[in-house]
């Protein structure tokens, strides 16, 4: 009798246990531009993040929170997965979630993680956020609690090394509280792009 209601309790138990995993379907690029939509999930360990590649040449690398635009060492990365405009087939890269760790994933073509190409599985709400960390790959982090010292980004074709035509470099410098106020109007926050001038 025991044994029949352990087998009945197993057998009851079983779909959800073996349930099938969830599958988060991720836009890369495409109509919405250089973002990953949606750009953050809450995955369950065993649940696959499908990565869906659209019009344009990027890539689905992992990262760190601390370095949002490097490669982590060790860590997975799609390659580039160029999509012509007119194209009917889309590349997909899957990656099964391992752990509920935050996964920090940003797109190493030249340019898109620094314009917020970035995306999160499993970022906390406090301390190491999302936002956070977008603000880290757009240069737009702000200071440590004291508020005395913060870091910028701007853009410049200035540079002796630069030639006609090539475009510019980035240059990033650590200001003082006051003068950031002027250079924080030069970003444009709502399409997380820099604004050239």
């Amino acid at each position: 009798m025991f044994f029949k209601s352990l087998l009945a309790s197993l057998l009851v138990s079983a779909p959800a246990v073996l349930a099938a995993p969830k599958v988060w379907d991720v836009t890369v690029g495409g109509a919405a531009g250089l973002v990953y939509t949606p750009n953050q999930v809450m995955a369950d360990v065993g649940d696959i993040l499908s990565f869906h590649f659209q019009f344009n040449n990027h890539t689905v690398t992992q990262s760190s929170f601390d370095a949002p635009c490097a490669p982590l060492a060790g860590g997975f990365d799609s390659g580039f997965m160029p999509v012509a405009m007119e194209a009917t087939e889309f590349p997909v890269y899957n990656v099964t979630v391992q752990t509920t760790d935050p996964i920090w994933i940003y797109c190493r073509q030249v340019s898109h993680c620094g314009m917020g190409m970035v995306f999160a599985a499993n970022a906390p709400q406090t301390g190491k956020t999302f936002d956070a960390f977008l603000a880290a790959a757009t240069g737009t982090a702000q200071t440590a609690a004291d508020g005395t010292t913060t870091w910028t980004d701007s853009w410049s074709t200035a540079h002796p090394s630069a030639t006609a035509g090539t475009g510019g470099y980035y240059r990033r410098k650590v200001v003082e509280e006051a003068e950031v106020q002027p250079e924080r109007r030069r970003w444009s926050r709502v399409a997380a792009k820099r604004e050239i001038y």
